[in-house]
């Protein structure tokens, strides 16, 4: 950590819309779902880590290839391989995925499409998927191996779900995949510095430093607030309000990746700090 944390930037969503997830892309990007609640549309924005600038501006999948995705289909943020991101869409009144859609940010396309599909994990080979179809009224699954950048079947699986398992089990992580390292709790009986009392609370050790989040109860007892806080030498270097007065606990609203910490204030405000 160095010896003046300083703040980088800070990106606000359009339209009072959520910050629901980030995820980062090579060479040094970093992409946002947002979400408006009132009518559950997803847009996505692409940063630039070093200053925050967009480089891909409320980018919806609707205005880009219409049908097979619905106007009124939910979208999400899949994952993200080298310099591209994939967005999921959902099965009919159902939280299961459907549909794999490849964007590269820079060019603002579509790369490759996958409607039928869904996604199931990546791999240091490629990306494993599966469609969904029927024999004889059960449900079954086709699995295949996806080149991550152009979406070509590297391998047929099919109905192998033993292999598909086996593939699965060699997963790679996102948190392996984009370099970053995501909270966890302290078990039981372990002393974390700021993180006694009442509330419960997150934490992040690297390197020497310490990022830690409490939740407590909100003024007068309603809603929820957190606090975030660096730490170096067990002293503390940057403190900010993650949230206030919020219906659920924010948790896991922070990570680090290298030495710049990423955390999302008040569930619609990414903010990133160099520490």
């Amino acid at each position: 950590m160095s010896e003046k944390p300083a703040r980088l930037w800070r990106y606000c969503p359009r339209n009072g819309a959520l910050l629901w997830k980030i995820m980062f892309l090579e060479p040094d990007l970093v992409v946002c779902e947002n979400r408006l609640e009132e009518t559950n549309k997803t847009f996505f924005t692409c940063l630039l880590l070093q200053s925050g600038k967009e480089v891909l501006k409320d980018f919806t999948l609707e205005e880009r290839v219409g049908k097979p995705v619905p106007e009124c289909c939910m979208t999400g943020l899949e994952t993200a391989r080298g310099n591209l991101f994939y967005i999921h869409g959902y099965q009919d009144n159902s939280p299961e995925h459907a549909g794999i859609w490849a964007v590269d940010p820079i060019k603002a396309s579509v790369v490759w499409a996958m409607p039928v599909a869904a996604f199931v994990a990546n791999l240091e080979a490629g990306m494993l998927v599966y469609s969904a179809g029927s024999f004889a009224g059960f449900p079954e699954r086709s699995y295949m191996l996806l080149d991550c950048m152009t979406g070509e079947v590297i391998d047929t699986i099919g109905e192998d779900a033993q292999r598909a398992n086996a593939l699965r089990r060699e997963s790679l992580s996102d948190e392996e995949i984009q370099k970053v390292l995501l909270p966890g709790v302290p078990e039981p009986g372990c002393s974390i510095p700021g993180l006694s009392g009442d509330g419960f609370g997150e934490y992040i050790e690297h390197d020497g430093g310490l990022v830690t989040v409490i939740h407590t109860p909100g003024k007068g007892g309603e809603g929820f607030d957190a606090t975030i806080r660096g730490y170096r030498k067990g002293s503390m270097v940057y403190e900010d309000i993650l949230a206030a007065g919020t219906a659920v606990p924010c948790v896991n609203y922070f990570l680090l990746r290298g030495v710049t910490l990423y955390y999302i204030r008040n569930m619609n405000e990414l903010i990133s700090v160099r520490l």
